[in-house]
């Protein structure tokens, strides 16, 4: 497992931001609100876009907040082909990490962005 979270795996341009919110599937919980947007090119991995805007109060608030997101995203087994935006809400100040990623992964599961055992590499 990669412990970076290079350049490749990260959506920098405003408008992969918009795209994915003006097109993308929207998934809402208590603390954050992710955007989900497929791209049709399966060789290109899953991106990940953060915001927290200043309504999250402290910087290193909203920091941490990005950190959590960053870890949950490196270390799950998504599928190829999607851009994805985290968008926190203030609620997220109340949050525990544990609370955040089972949040988080839920929205994984519901989104369909897991790949399947069967479809693995080195599988027969």
């Amino acid at each position: 497992m990669a412990e970076s979270f290079g350049r490749e795996q990260k959506l920098t341009r405003r408008v992969e931001f918009v795209r994915a919110y003006s097109r993308g599937k929207a998934y809402a919980t208590p603390w954050f609100v992710c955007h989900v947007l497929p791209f049709g090119d399966r060789d290109r991995p899953t991106r990940l876009g953060i915001t927290a805007s200043k309504r999250i109060r402290r910087a290193h608030d909203r920091n941490r907040f990005k950190r959590w997101a960053r870890e949950v995203f490196r270390r799950e087994r998504l599928r190829a082909g999607r851009n994805i935006v985290v968008r926190f809400r203030p609620t997220i100040l109340s949050a525990e990490f544990g609370q955040f990623r089972a949040a988080l992964v839920g929205v994984f599961e519901r989104a369909g962005l897991y790949e399947s055992p069967s479809k693995e590499k080195g599988d027969s």
